[in-house]
C-alpha cells in the first residue's frame, strides 16, 4: 500500500505478507484478510492496494470481491456498457485491428482514489465486467472469444502484436511452460523467415491461453452472479 496523503515525492510504501496457514485454507480467512486490507486501504486514503505476484488462489479471492465493488461504481458501469455494446453491435471477425476496449484512463483514475485497486488488477477484472455486461453471453460469445484472444496476445507479445518478425516461443523448464518473445531478422529482401510447425505451434499455444482465461472468467462471472442474487 502506497500512503498518499503526504506531500508530493514524500510517498512511502507499507508492505505486508498474507499467510493462511494450511489447517485454516478454505474457510474464508483468506477473503476475511483481503477485505480487511481494502478497508484499511480506503479508510487511510492510501495511493492504491497492490500484491506482488499473487498466486492463483489469491488472485481468485481477489476477482470475487473486486468485481462486486467495480459493479457498484457508476463510473465504470458507464464504461462497461459502452464497451459491452461495441461487442454486441460489431462484427469483430471482420476487424481491421485488435480490439482492446479497455476502460478510460479517467475511469481507471477514478477507480484507484474511490476503491484503492490499481490499475492492473482493474484492467483484469474489466474483462470479467464485460462478460457479465453480455446479455445473453452465449449469443455474443464469438465477439468476446476475439477480444480475449487480443487481450491475451497483447499480455504475451505486446501491445505491437502485430509487428512483422515478433514471435512467441515456448520454453518448457522444470517450473512449467514459460514463454519468450523475440524478433526474427530480415532476409536481404526485405521479408522475414517464418517457420510454419512453430508459427502452428505458437497458434495452439495462444488458443490454449485463451481458453483457460475464459474458463476463468466464466467461473468468477458465475460467483459472483450468485453472490448478487
Amino acid at each position: 500500500m502506497v500512503y498518499a496523503d503526504l506531500p508530493p515525492l514524500m510517498y512511502f510504501v507499507v508492505w505486508c505478507q498474507i499467510l493462511v496457514l494450511p489447517p485454516y485454507q478454505n474457510k474464508g480467512y483468506g477473503r476475511c484478510l483481503v477485505e480487511l486490507l481494502n478497508n484499511i486501504a480506503m479508510s487511510e486514503n492510501v495511493y492504491d492496494l497492490t500484491v506482488e505476484e499473487p498466486i492463483d488462489s489469491l488472485q481468485h479471492i481477489r476477482y470475487c470481491i473486486d468485481v462486486p465493488r467495480l459493479l457498484a461504481c457508476s463510473s465504470v458501469q458507464d464504461a462497461i456498457q459502452v464497451a459491452a455494446s461495441h461487442l454486441i453491435e460489431s462484427n469483430l471477425s471482420k476487424r481491421t485491428h485488435t480490439a482492446q476496449l479497455l476502460p478510460p484512463l479517467e475511469v481507471i483514475e477514478d477507480v484507484r482514489k474511490s476503491l484503492k485497486i490499481n490499475k492492473k488488477q482493474f484492467i483484469q477484472c474489466w474483462d470479467i465486467l464485460i462478460y457479465l455486461a453480455l446479455d445473453p453471453v452465449d449469443k455474443y460469445m464469438e465477439n468476446y472469444r476475439i477480444f480475449i484472444t487480443d487481450r491475451v496476445k497483447t499480455s504475451v507479445i505486446g501491445k505491437d502484436s502485430g509487428t512483422q518478425g515478433k514471435q512467441v516461443v515456448d520454453t518448457p523448464n522444470e517450473l512449467g511452460d514459460a514463454f519468450v518473445m523475440y524478433k526474427s531478422l530480415e532476409n536481404e529482401d526485405g521479408n522475414v523467415q517464418v517457420d510454419e510447425d512453430q508459427t502452428k505451434n505458437q497458434e495452439q499455444q495462444l488458443q490454449q491461453l485463451v481458453e483457460e482465461r475464459i474458463k476463468e472468467i466464466k467461473s468468477i462471472a458465475q460467483k459472483v452472479s450468485a453472490s448478487c442474487v
